[in-house]
């Protein structure tokens, strides 16, 4: 007892040490605006929305939060020099289409990625295709386009213009180059947070209007660290889970799964197995560099906690709890994959914390229903030991708007916590300018496991097939693209596919929705034989040793005893031997 209350003490302690190193984070308010923030970055601004705030941690400097500001005299100063231009279609935030619309444009600008070079220095392979986009002079929000006098030639040329964007893209899908949608593995380094593929970290930006309107983006996965970290979320869907839910989506979309399809899922065991142990996947599937700081975060403290206090901490500095709610102006979030459940996270946050409902865009996100309720941080703190004490995905949070498409494995992952509305599902089999439509890429996809699909070396299909599939379901460039399709994103905000409540999943889970997270059977019996075979061979190799090296030992001894009985001992007896034989015996006096 006494050594299992020692080890609780010195968990609680470590706990709080942890805890501590969060609430020593700095924010470090720069002079400098961030090289996003420039004038001729293309992300300083969008559709005249400006990038007002910037804030990022990097592992680097664990211990610092980063604030860049660009002040509103230079907002001006640039606006009086024209340097932003001003069009219709994106960004406004007066409509609920133009703010989805929005959304989606500023987090696919919030990407810092999106304006690298073509070619990674160490792969010589193209990273992704959106930096040639505005090479080709196309900005995705049409600002140097012509638009048209008239709402007939704008629909005409908005038209001309999403063919010629999904042409390029159909045709740079098609090609020989990398068809990896974000493999964080082929990204060029930046200066912006974590160029490095190993690096990990969070990134939020607030983009801000002329009236005043706010819209708070969080950047999605950037670097191997931060897939990581989403595997962390969700391995328990990717484990037992998605395979299903993607399959029901299919059927849902009147498809009838072949027998192939269903025997896909019969092989997985090795790299299901391979993720279930990996239960620091976080640290472990990848060499992820983050720096342990004595006064900052450290890598255990990141894989135990995730991002959630420094995204807290982000927040605050853009909503303190001592600002008056009822005088600010209208204020919305936004995020995409990663980043959309964190945004989906803060809005519930906000919810509790603050009593505000925020308007909430979450595009193509990993959703947090079932991740809340299991994510354990903080553990015997005064915060909780649970993502509970922050949120309660046990009612529908009706500020809250998913967009996803019905094929997208990721957003499939788990439960969002509001309004789902799904895309995409009009044009399922619209030829892609001589590209393979989307269902060619589908099919072969779907069936298999999340481990099957997300674990490198034991991925069952080529790359590039789940890379097209995730291209056209996932893809953050592909949403904004076909958003511009009035058909598609209607005019309320909803879409061809439909807007509903997401499924309720009550406290207690009393319908077992999310995943157990209990132990594989299988895998335990494979893990108990491995175990087994390699205590055995742990024991076996040192007494095998032992018993050679105490043969040979023996043996080199005995050779080496005889050896010096030979050269020394032998040659003395002899002597003595020969030396006595010549000896004349002694004869014994006689009487006279």
């Amino acid at each position: 007892m006494k050594v299992i209350f020692l080890f609780s003490l010195l968990c609680l302690l470590n706990s709080c040490s942890a805890l501590e190193a969060f609430r020593r984070l700095q924010v470090v308010k720069n002079e400098d605006m961030h090289p996003m923030q420039a004038e001729d970055h293309p992300a300083s601004s969008v559709g005249g929305l400006r990038l007002s705030k910037l804030y990022h941690w990097h592992p680097d400097e664990p211990s610092l939060l980063q604030e860049h500001v660009m002040e509103e005299d230079e907002y001006r100063r640039r606006l009086e020099l024209g340097v932003y231009n001003f069009t219709e279609g994106c960004c406004s935030l007066k409509t609920e289409r133009e703010r989805v619309r929005t959304a989606a444009a500023l987090n696919f600008h919030f990407y810092p990625y999106a304006y690298d070079e073509l070619f990674d220095d160490d792969s010589g392979e193209v990273a992704w295709g959106k930096a040639e986009i505005y090479e080709k002079g196309d900005a995705l929000d049409r600002t140097n386009g012509k638009l048209g006098a008239t709402a007939e030639e704008r629909a005409k040329n908005a038209e001309l213009y999403q063919k010629k964007q999904q042409s390029f893209m159909a045709s740079f899908l098609t090609s020989d180059a990398l068809t990896e949608e974000w493999d964080p593995r082929h990204y060029p380094e930046d200066t912006f947070n974590e160029g490095s593929s190993t690096a990990t970290g969070v990134a939020m930006g607030v983009y801000e209007s002329s009236d005043g309107e706010k819209m708070i983006v969080f950047r999605g996965s950037y670097s191997t660290g931060d897939f990581d970290n989403i595997v962390k979320w969700i391995k328990d869907w990717i484990l037992d889970r998605m395979e299903q839910r993607v399959k029901d989506s299919y059927t849902d979309m009147g498809y009838e799964l072949t027998d192939e399809q269903k025997a896909r899922s019969g092989g997985d065991v090795q790299s299901r197995c391979a993720l279930r142990a990996g239960t620091t996947v976080f640290t472990q599937l990848h060499n992820t560099d983050l720096a342990n700081n004595a006064d900052g975060i450290t890598k255990e403290d990141i894989k135990r906690y995730g991002y959630w206090p420094i995204t807290k901490m982000m927040v605050r500095q853009v909503l303190p709890t001592s600002r008056s709610i009822s005088s600010e102006g209208p204020t919305y979030i936004t995020g995409h994959s990663q980043g959309g459940a964190r945004a989906s996270l803060v809005s519930m946050w906000l919810e509790k914390e603050d009593n505000v409902k925020y308007r909430t865009y979450a595009m193509s996100p990993v959703g947090v229903s079932c991740f809340s309720r299991k994510l354990s941080f903080l553990p015997g703190s005064t915060e909780g030991e649970n993502l509970l004490h922050d949120v309660d995905p046990t009612y529908i949070h009706d500020q809250i708007v998913s967009y996803y498409h019905p094929f997208d494995f990721y957003a499939l992952m788990d439960y969002q916590v509001g309004t789902v509305c799904k895309y995409g599902t009009s044009r399922l089999h619209t030829d892609l300018e001589g590209g393979s439509d989307l269902m060619h890429w589908v099919d072969k996809t779907v069936g298999y496991t999340g481990p099957e699909l997300m674990v490198d070396m034991f991925q069952t299909i080529p790359a590039d097939v789940f890379g097209k599939t995730r291209f056209w379901t996932h893809s953050i460039l592909w949403m904004n693209i076909i958003f511009e399709n009035a058909t598609i994103l209607l005019p309320d905000g909803t879409t061809d596919g439909g807007c509903s409540n997401e499924v309720l999943i009550p406290e207690g889970d009393p319908d077992k929705l999310c995943p157990e997270g209990d132990s594989d059977a299988t895998c335990n019996a494979l893990f108990l034989g491995v175990g087994v075979f390699l205590f055995a061979l742990i024991v076996a190799v040192p007494l095998c040793c032992c018993a050679c090296t105490h043969t040979c030992c023996f043996k080199r001894d005995k050779k080496d005893n005889m050896t010096i009985y030979e050269r020394t001992v032998r040659p003395k007896v002899e002597k003595t031997v020969r030396e006595m034989t010549r000896r004349e015996p002694k004869v014994a006096p006689t009487e006279g």
